[in-house]
């Protein structure tokens, strides 16, 4: 993702006629704008190492934590007993997508119009979504398909481009896709700050009144009042703003510390609802262990202790995520289905891995920016189209 995050630059110029001296990466992430011009800074890189890896923990768990025959004819547990266990907790990879989201939404938000808000995220999802739909379910038509795996229709293909196929009641063409009926629930619900203004008070405010609308949902007996506020899922949200929050402000302070140990105090009572409800009947303890983790590692981001990280592959990295998340499930576990007999588990799991990382990386330059150049400009206010010239 191309979001950037905002800094000034209000160091101390030097006396006329010298050099001015830049500011140290350490006060850049201690000095957020808050008023005055804003300027681009480097992006967090280490974002996008995570975000491939939060996507490739899915695809392990989608290719080998299932303890049925499919995808590999004989179970996953009999090819792959070691690497069976640990992908059994590999959709942990969606918790860090959403608590990513949270931080990233929020940053990419700040300071925005809703106008702008919303051209930011539809640019972002929809390109690459629309191509995944239509080579999924092309694939799911005229490609291998698995026991009891149902027909595509085009109806169905149609209806999923909107994204809102879930509340319509219509199947997903690929499963991976309830996901992205989460996160625009998200933005949803965000573009109500964004609407009023970001600020430190807004967005906090906004983090505890969700957080309490969370749990009070449930027992209203509202069925959309439900759907709007994703209770089981908002903790990971609320968790990402708030450390976005830190990362403004250079250090923790108390409030977004409370804001912090309430969304996990959440997120604890809902993973068993949560695994109970994706079908992971794995350790709770290990699970919670898990998560916990990530929120130390997003607490070193938001504190600015990873910034140093720079690999250049990294935003490639970034990049490739999403479109890998989106199609290795419907393509890859025809692949596998069709031929590891052939050759074999270990060279079928390491060689459509490999491929599903390039078909990403293909769908990244090929789909995704020609389409978003496209849709940006068809988007663009009026002031901001070019001219064509008089004949």
């Amino acid at each position: 993702m191309s979001d950037r995050l905002v800094l000034t630059g209000d160091h101390v110029p030097a006396p006329a006629g010298e050099p001015q001296p830049a500011p140290s990466p350490s006060r850049l992430t201690r000095m957020w704008a808050t008023r005055g011009r804003a300027v681009r800074a480097p992006r967090i890189a280490v974002l996008d190492g995570l975000r491939l890896l939060a996507a490739l923990s899915v695809v392990l768990f989608h290719y080998l934590a299932g303890s049925g025959s499919i995808p590999w004819q004989r179970t996953a547990v009999e090819l792959f007993p070691t690497l069976h266990r640990i992908a059994g907790f590999g959709w942990l990879g969606v918790v860090f997508f959403f608590m990513i989201s949270g931080f990233v939404i929020c940053m990419s938000g700040w300071g925005k119009s809703a106008q702008q808000f919303w051209r930011g995220r539809i640019l972002r999802l929809f390109p690459l979504y629309w191509a995944a739909v239509v080579l999924s379910s092309a694939a799911a038509r005229l490609g291998p398909r698995t026991p009891g795996e149902q027909r595509v229709t085009v109806g169905q293909m149609l209806t999923n481009l909107t994204m809102m196929q879930e509340p319509l009641g219509v199947y997903h063409v690929d499963n991976v896709y309830w996901t992205l009926w989460v996160e625009l629930r998200f933005y949803l619900l965000f573009s109500l700050v964004v609407l009023l203004g970001t600020s430190y008070r807004r967005v906090a405010t906004f983090c505890w009144v969700w957080a309490l609308g969370s749990v009070l949902a449930p027992k209203s007996d509202i069925p959309l009042l439900t759907q709007l506020l994703v209770p089981d899922w908002a903790p990971f949200f609320i968790a990402g703003m708030a450390f976005y929050l830190v990362r403004r402000a250079g250090r923790l302070e108390g409030e977004t510390l409370g804001i912090l140990a309430l969304s996990w105090l959440l997120m604890q009572h809902h993973l068993p609802a949560i695994m109970a409800g994706e079908g992971h009947g794995i350790n709770w303890k290990v699970c919670l262990t898990a998560i916990t983790v990530m929120y130390l590692v997003m607490g070193l981001i938001a504190l600015g202790k990873l910034d140093r990280i720079q690999w250049r592959w990294l935003p490639v990295a970034g990049a490739i995520s999403y479109p890998l998340y989106l199609v290795h499930q419907s393509l890859g576990v025809r692949v596998i289905w069709r031929w590891n007999e052939q050759w074999g588990a270990w060279p079928t799991l390491l060689g459509v891995t490999a491929a599903m990382v390039l078909v990403a990386w293909v769908l990244h330059r090929v789909v995704e920016k020609p389409l978003t150049r496209l849709l940006r400009r068809l988007m663009a206010p009026p002031a901001e189209r070019p001219r064509t010239p008089l004949a």
